[in-house]
């Protein structure tokens, strides 16, 4: 008897879910490093208690003195919202019926796509993982109205197909700019064509996100490593304590130093009861470390991370020798110095594909295709804001 398509489900679930769910967890070495947590689950979201106040009814008294009043721990809780991710394929109705008398065929094309997805999706959680949720992938610098052709700040997380909206950063709105457009054209580091034209001239105000995605990413450590903003329900306005330190230099690049590296891991451990666990970084603050330690004769110490990474060893800290880690997708002129151990991916459900209705493969309306989705349900968080730091303004070679 030939396939059919629940030999074909059977195929996905047994052959591809295990290896995409293990490479997704060991696809970047920031993501493989973070717990992942399934615990502490409200609804759809999860709660963590924050220790944040000690008890102050402490105090010296002279012999007979009143004693101190008495006082109390203060406790608040701060709420993980959920992200949901999706990857989707689609295999059309030849493909299962050839693959009836060839399932070689079948499971090549399956194959071709799944590892495609497992890429993509292993690609777009790592640049999440150092965004700051909204999903801003480049913002506008200056484009004519009625014109395909658009200048931004990086093009660096473009790629020509993908999807995208030029929208309003603050609101959402396209007004000038256009949603549901695709990248036709990368021409440079700064500069990108479009399928279609915008509506006015979008500037500075205006951001690049994939089609949908505004506000729907999960949280980085661009988000979470911040002195300002709002996270995890919490308003650092009204609870100074819950903010990250930023140690800049007022926009303007300098070069990376042992003083600069070790005043960040020092603030770190004297702000918070955490412990520097990892520092990471771009490629060109990494090269520049390394022509550093060159210059001043010092020995570049490196270790070996889980997944074959390398890591450059600092030598500092209350944890002895700190890696720093250099990823693609870490933003230029930064350092994240991080306590991971306070860092983790809070998981509602793990990868899975989408099966309520007992069938891997679903039917695509109107068309002569099936479709399969795989999803995961999840959100990066901290429950200790002020054990990181974030080192910027740092010249890069």
């Amino acid at each position: 008897m030939g396939s059919t398509l629940s030999t074909f489900d059977a195929i996905l679930k047994t052959q591809y879910l295990g290896p995409i769910r293990e490479q997704l967890n060991s696809s970047s070495v920031l993501y493989s490093r973070l717990e992942k947590n399934e615990d502490s689950v409200v609804g759809k979201n999860f709660t963590i208690p924050l220790h944040y106040g000690r008890n102050e009814g402490v105090g010296a008294r002279a012999e007979g003195g009143t004693l101190p009043a008495a006082g109390n721990q203060a406790y608040k809780e701060c709420i993980v919202p959920m992200r949901y991710q999706y990857g989707r394929i689609q295999i059309t109705g030849p493909t299962i019926k050839a693959a009836r008398s060839n399932e070689g065929a079948f499971l090549r094309a399956v194959d071709s796509e799944m590892r495609g997805l497992e890429r993509d999706m292993k690609s777009s959680m790592n640049r999440q993982a150092f965004g700051d949720g909204t999903g801003l992938l480049a913002t506008v610098a200056a484009s004519g109205s009625g014109t395909s052709t658009v200048v931004v700040d990086s093009t660096a997380k473009l790629r020509v197909g993908m999807p995208i909206d030029i929208i309003v950063k603050t609101t959402g709105a396209a007004t000038a700019g256009l949603a549901g457009t695709t990248v036709a054209s990368i021409t440079d580091a700064t500069t990108f064509t479009i399928s279609g034209t915008l509506a006015g001239s979008p500037a500075g105000t205006y951001g690049v996100y994939i089609a949908g995605s505004r506000n729907n990413e999960m949280m980085g450590l661009s988000g979470i490593v911040s002195a300002t903003a709002t996270l995890q329900s919490l308003d650092v306005a009204n609870y100074p304590w819950w903010k990250a330190t930023v140690l800049a230099n007022g926009g303007t690049n300098r070069a990376i130093s042992d003083t600069l590296l070790q005043t960040a891991i020092d603030t770190l451990e004297s702000n918070s009861s955490g412990m520097c666990t990892a520092m990471y970084t771009s490629f060109g603050v990494r090269r520049a470390y390394q022509a550093l330690l060159t210059a001043t004769k010092q020995l570049v110490n490196t270790q070996k991370l889980q997944g074959g990474y390398e890591a450059i060893n600092y030598l500092g800290g209350s944890h002895g020798v700190i890696p720093m880690i250099a990823d693609k997708d870490a933003p230029a002129n930064k350092i994240f110095i991080v306590d991971e151990d306070e860092l983790a991916i809070y998981r509602l459900a793990d990868f899975d594909w989408m099966q309520e209705d007992g069938s891997i493969l679903s039917r695509v309306s109107g068309v002569d295709a099936y479709e399969a989705v795989l999803y995961v349900y999840q959100e990066l968080g901290t429950s200790m804001r002020n054990a990181h730091v974030l080192l910027s303004d740092i010249t890069e070679a």
